[in-house]
């Protein structure tokens, strides 16, 4: 290449830029230590207007401020430090930047007066070898000017990392409520994400899909605020508005809890007819490569016979979510979550929260014998004043993890997935909030509905269907009926009740204080299978385990009508 100024890298900030940001932190800092002193010389009026035994001691601790403020203030001017040298040093790069371009400059002048003499060979040699070693100069002169700037960033990134984080010297002395700081706020968090969604919707909600892919980070946002105060804002929005954001912006909608229960499901129905495009494109890919006449092993082939298999499954998915045959709730891929809604929402009394547990992926949602089966039976046949979600909110253990260190024995993922099981559950009531809920819980999904209640997770019932149960040191609601059932062999009877640390269930569900035991309606262990060997045994374990999401009711009849009975008597009771 001819080396050219539109070649030469740009530096990737204002050094003057810097510098005022710096000088910014600092003076916020300072402001944090005067106003800390004002509060220090105010409060100390307090025993002339405050007598009680307990007043000298809230002014003793009140001072404890000062040396926080002072921490604060000194990690600040750390910070314009860096900054500033930061600065400096993106400025010294940027002198060889010019003195580059400059360079450059002159050596096109020259070019442009120089005529070589067509039929002088041995000179045009020369010249192109010039000219090579000129071009291999300037590209090793622009990486210099990269590696410089990156050089500059990453030490002052080191520096501010070197700050000692804040030891807020108040938490030294002053008792402090583990469950307040680690419960979500209420207004902090709320008021960011409530203005961006106002940011969003201003002008009808014309410009929120490009502020959105402007700002991508929003909805993080956005997400944490809480369910009940976006099912609040949402509610007030001019129907216009609603549709435009839901067709605008239908991967922020179609996964906020709060938002009302049909706009989601139509936002991610609009999110459908995308994704079925890039499916189709994915199978003909697929199909092309199985086509290719080159020799392929019997693996190769399977493997594209089973890719092709899984895709057919899932485009047969959301093609039935783009005719509207299936309601999708929820779907952030990028995650794993996925929530299927069956029945209508308009016509509920009761919502029913099916959560599925070990093994459970997008793909149980596909195909002939879907995970929603359960769900889908207690809405059909007559039932339209119940609305059903079939929940996977995120990953959850499969087990064929085991050998690599995963797998249902560990408790963590009860714990991960919690809070997004209670704020799902918290954005249907803040949607609906006359909506009486159960929450049935298959497997390891009792330990996510266990978690869940710490962060507000509750419901009116759950029905733990061979359940883990709960991890050590767990209380029931008050406010929530207990029903448990499962098979007089099912597997998790082997190790209900046994936990050590992250390993197991301390808290098997038939030992949960109040719980009523439901019949299964599932046979026990045939003895003829124990004489023929314990893979028999195990296998029906197993069977009888897996029987209690099943919508045959041949096989799950006595549950499915239990929790239907269930259903029934909560609307009947209201």
């Amino acid at each position: 290449m001819t080396p050219s100024l539109d070649d030469i890298p740009a530096c990737p900030a204002d050094p003057e830029g810097l510098r005022r940001l710096g000088a910014a932190i600092e003076a916020a800092g300072s402001g944090t230590r005067e106003a800390t002193e004002h509060v220090l010389f105010s409060w100390g009026l307090l025993p002339g207007v405050y007598q009680a035994p307990e007043a000298s001691e809230l002014q003793q601790a009140m001072r404890l401020l000062n040396p926080a403020a002072a921490e604060i203030d000194t990690g600040l001017r750390a910070a314009r430090t860096a900054i500033e040298t930061l600065a400096d040093e993106l400025e010294a790069v940027n002198r060889r930047r010019a003195a580059l371009i400059e360079e450059v400059r002159n050596s096109s002048a020259v070019q442009a007066l120089n005529f070589p003499d067509p039929a002088d060979a041995a000179g045009q040699r020369f010249r192109d070898a010039a000219l090579a070693e000129r071009e291999a100069a300037f590209r090793r002169d622009c990486a210099a000017l990269i590696d410089g700037w990156d050089a500059a960033a990453l030490a002052c990134a080191a520096a501010l990392r070197a700050i000692p984080d804040v030891s807020w010297t108040l938490s030294h002395d002053l008792p402090v409520d583990a469950a307040l700081l680690a419960a979500p706020s209420t207004s902090i968090l709320d008021e960011a994400a409530l203005s961006l969604l106002q940011r969003l919707a201003q002008d009808g909600g014309a410009d929120a899909a490009s502020l959105l892919a402007e700002h991508p980070e929003w909805a993080a946002t956005i997400r944490q605020g809480r369910p009940e105060a976006v099912a609040e804002w949402w509610a007030s929005l001019p129907p216009g508005v609603v549709t435009t954001l839901v067709t605008g912006v239908p991967a922020l909608i179609g996964n906020l809890d709060g938002v009302a229960l049909a706009d989601r499901v139509a936002a991610n129905r609009a999110r459908a007819a995308a994704h079925l495009t890039e499916l189709l494109r994915q199978r003909e890919e697929a199909l092309l490569q199985g086509r290719q006449p080159v020799l392929r092993s019997d693996p190769d082939l399977y493997g594209v016979a089973n890719r092709l298999a899984a895709l057919d499954r899932e485009i047969a998915y959301f093609r039935a979510v783009n005719d509207g045959s299936k309601h999708l709730y929820a779907w952030d891929p990028g995650h794993g979550s996925l929530i299927e809604m069956s029945g209508d929402p308009s016509t509920a009394k009761s919502a029913l929260f099916v959560v599925p547990g070990t093994n459970t992926t997008a793909d149980s949602f596909y195909g002939d014998d879907p995970v929603t089966g359960f769900a889908d039976w207690q809405t059909k046949g007559g039932r339209a004043s119940v609305v059903a979600f079939t929940v996977m909110t995120g990953p959850m253990p499969q087990l064929d993890e085991i050998p690599i260190g995963g797998g249902p024995q560990w408790n963590g993922y009860a714990e991960a997935r919690a809070p997004e099981y209670a704020d799902f559950v918290r954005g249907v009531k803040a949607a609906q909030p006359d909506l009486w809920t159960l929450s049935y819980e298959h497997s390891y999904g009792g330990g996510v509905g266990s978690a869940a209640e710490a962060y507000g997770g509750r419901v009116n019932s759950r029905f733990l269907a061979a359940s883990v149960g709960a991890v050590d040191g767990y209380s029931p609601s008050p406010e929530t009926t207990y029903y448990a059932a499962q098979g007089p062999d099912d597997i998790n009877r082997y190790y209900a009740g046994r936990q050590l640390g992250p390993l197991g269930f301390g808290v098997g569900p038939e030992s949960i204080d109040g719980i009523e035991i439901v019949d299964s309606g599932l046979p026990g262990m045939n003895p003829a299978k124990l004489a023929l060997g314990v893979p028999l045994v195990v296998a029906d374990s197993v069977s009888h385990h897996n029987a209690l999401m099943s919508d045959d009711e041949r096989v799950n009849g006595t549950v499915l009508n239990a929790v239907n009975q269930i259903l029934n008597k909560a609307r009947a009771g209201r």
